[in-house]
């Protein structure tokens, strides 16, 4: 087939021919770059990451077969899927014979398929039992099997990668992340970057006679190119039983490349439901009470619900529903009794959740792995960027965050509703030791009109809000100043080490010059 044959298809004409076989696509492409777009062949191999080899046996299968040799070949029709009387053979003697070396074994399946009247290739024997013994095959601790590693990379080239999400490798490496297209995004690309490790460090490209261009050149054709086994072992020259030993060495290094790569990558974006509230239940009967609580939202910026646990959450889930309804940017979170231990580590990975689906990552990256923890300036990084959010924050079952992080977080979040940055309602069985009883009724217990009644009386008829804090310069200044004498030792300072009473004259001077300043502008008022 000359090279001006290959048709130009449009997106409809290839998934009508090709369909879901990626591999057949990306052999497209690559001829569409070699002869449609006359690119040299070292451009198109490193575009593609392939060797130019593989580039030639693609151009070869092509100017034999034309687009209908591109197709891949379906994995998994083989012995072992076939049950042959090999395979069945093989497997009888690795049950009753273990421990048997693969020479020992071959005899003994030999033994076994003369007295049936069959017989099979030694080759063909060895790769099989390479691949029953993979499965038992963890070459470092974190390592996957063989086995499954073979079956995930098998389907690798998949777009989207959801089967390979949730394949047994991307459950067994990243058994938290709830996203099979997350997971499948993550370990696919884990696999192309492992298979990229494996290139020999400070070579130009590919040689084929090369022993330590194998291990690359058998992963990347089988599993990147889609290249066949028997193109592979002719290209490279190497019997059946060498590709074998080389593609499992080559596996074996995949598997203890995996653990790390896998470390190195960014955590996956949040999920939004992350931060999404459960179905609201509207009842009629407490459209007064979310009214009463809309308004003390305007208000106060502040909505303190308490009692049964039903009724909290469904009263919760009806006003953040409410809150939704009128635009309000809003964020859920419902503490867990089995987290108590790490309340408030899942309350700041909700709050750096709902950051990173703005775009703001870095504390959603620093929280995701298993084992964080809360540290100062994760804190002081939720501060600054939840500064000027107006967010509505809804947190169900407050009563669960009994940690000393929990607190830390929030003190955060209630300094932003005292900045006017946030809405902060809280929900639970009991109220805040912080809270004022008298301005926070708890809900009712059961639907009695004169207990329902007495409680929207009570939350109507709140005490008002205490005076606001003074936050003007001499109001600001009159409260600094209160903490920075409660903190010095006026009383005991001879007696401070002399390094400490340098080093506070040092962090006073910038003072002096504010006070020189405040003395002139009082004598030039006076005069």
């Amino acid at each position: 087939m000359s090279e001006m044959d290959l048709p130009r298809l449009s997106s409809a004409e290839l998934a009508s021919r090709f369909g879901g076989d990626e591999a057949a696509l990306r052999r497209y492409r690559m001829l569409v770059a070699l002869l449609r777009e006359r690119r040299a062949v070292g451009d198109v191999a490193r575009a593609f990451g392939v060797s130019r080899e593989s580039i030639r046996r693609v151009r070869e299968r092509f100017a034999r077969g034309g687009l209908a040799a591109l197709r891949s070949r379906r994995r998994g029709g083989g012995h072992l899927a076939q049950g042959t009387p090999l395979a069945v053979a093989l497997r009888r003697e690795l049950a009753e014979h273990p421990g048997s070396s693969p020479a020992q074994l071959w005899q003994y399946v030999q033994a076994r398929l003369a007295a049936e009247g069959h017989a099979a290739p030694r080759s063909t024997f060895y790769r099989l039992l390479a691949r029953l013994r993979d499965d038992e095959s963890v070459t470092a601790p974190g390592a996957p099997p063989l086995r499954i590693l073979r079956d995930a990379l098998d389907i690798a080239l998949e777009d989207p990668p959801t089967d390979l999400g949730r394949s047994e490798l991307a459950l067994r490496m990243l058994p938290n992340d709830p996203d099979p297209l997350g997971r499948g995004q993550r370990v696919q690309q884990a696999l192309h970057t492992a298979i990229e490790r494996l290139r020999p460090a400070g070579d130009a490209g590919p040689v084929l006679n090369d022993p330590r261009w194998r291990h690359y050149l058998i992963l990347a054709g089988e599993y990147q190119v889609g290249d066949e086994r028997t193109d592979l072992e002719e290209a490279l020259a190497l019997s059946t039983s060498t590709y074998s030993r080389a593609k499992r060495e080559a596996l074996e290094r995949i598997g203890r490349l995996l653990p790390g790569i896998l470390d190195e990558l960014p955590p996956p974006p949040p999920p939004v439901g992350r931060i999404a509230p459960p179905a609201a239940l509207p009842a009629a009967i407490d459209e007064p009470a979310v009214e009463l609580y809309m308004a003390g939202m305007r208000r106060y910026g502040l909505v303190l619900m308490h009692g049964d646990d039903d009724a909290t959450l469904r009263m919760a889930a009806m006003l953040a529903d409410r809150l939704k309804q009128r635009g309000q940017k809003l964020i859920w979170h419902a503490a867990r009794d089995h987290d108590r231990q790490r309340a408030g580590v899942e309350l700041l990975r909700t709050l750096a959740a709902a950051l990173a689906i703005e775009g703001e990552r870095e504390l959603w990256q620093t929280l995701a792995a298993p084992d964080a923890i809360v540290e100062v300036w994760h804190l002081d990084l939720l501060a600054n960027l939840l500064a000027g959010r107006r967010w509505s924050i809804v947190i169900a079952d407050h009563h669960l965050l009994t940690d000393g992080d929990a607190f830390q977080v929030l003190d955060v979040l209630t300094a932003g509703v005292e900045q006017r940055d946030l809405r902060l309602v809280l929900a639970g069985r009991s109220l805040p030791s912080w809270a004022d009883a008298g301005r926070w009724p708890a809900l009712p217990q059961d639907d009695d009109p004169a207990r329902r009644n007495e409680f929207l009386t009570r939350l109507a008829a709140r005490p008002a809000t205490p005076p606001a804090a003074d936050l003007s310069p001499l109001g600001v200044v009159r409260d600094h100043v209160a903490i920075l004498i409660a903190s010095l030792p006026t009383t005991s300072a001879r007696s401070l080490p002399p390094a400490e009473a340098a080093q506070l004259l040092v962090e006073l001077a910038p003072l002096t010059a504010i006070f020189e300043a405040l003395r002139e502008a009082a004598r030039n008022t006076g005069s």
